[in-house]
């Protein structure tokens, strides 16, 4: 039995048609993968701070003599890196939650954060700090960002930005630390105050 050739043509047309109605037949598309970040992370101990009233002793938890606290986010990285050179400079931002104390009056205090750059090895690459104002629009407790620009990291020649890893947190002073590392009182269940 003999087929007409363009029966035979047909057929073949059918998986080619198939292919390209699940667009399999389009030029592959480079996917860009974006800029190369190092990761982030908040360093623990100084993801808060907490400042007091002077003479509030610094072991116990007195809510009544906090005068402002503030707590940070991760920080969001904008990387740009040039392959050629192994040169990155990055764009940094993170929310800060801010609250008034109890005991605060006047002006609110100054909030110092680092940025630092740490290896493959928690070697402290370089490490600096900022200064900056609490932005709370004259309310009891505000959510603003703070952000640093242009950020250089110096990579070692046979380093790649994916080698280090940006930490910040709030710059705290010997007291403020010793703050945070008092244990927290968890709060007393429902159920046994009954």
């Amino acid at each position: 039995m003999l087929r007409s050739p363009i029966f035979i043509i047909l057929l073949m047309s059918l998986p080619l048609s198939a292919c390209e109605t699940l667009g399999l037949t389009s030029p592959m598309q480079a996917v860009d993968p974006g800029p190369i970040c190092p990761s982030t992370a908040v360093l623990a101990d100084a993801a808060t701070v907490t400042k007091l009233k002077p003479g509030v002793p610094l072991g116990i938890q007195n809510d009544a003599g906090v005068v402002f606290s503030a707590e940070m986010s991760q920080a969001k990285l904008n990387c740009n890196y040039d392959r050629t050179a192994n040169k990155l400079s990055l764009d940094l931002s993170f929310a800060v939650k801010a609250n008034r104390g109890p005991a605060a009056t006047g002006a609110d205090p100054q909030l110092d954060f680092f940025v630092a750059i740490i290896d493959a090895d928690n070697n402290v690459i370089a490490k600096n700090i900022y200064h900056a104002q609490p932005e709370m629009a004259g309310r009891p407790n505000n959510v603003f960002t703070e952000s640093v620009s242009n950020y250089p990291v110096p990579l070692a020649t046979d380093k790649r930005p994916y080698d280090y890893e940006i930490l910040t947190g709030f710059q705290l002073t010997p007291d403020e630390l010793a703050y945070n590392r008092v244990p927290r009182r968890l709060p007393t269940p429902r159920s046994v105050l009954r």
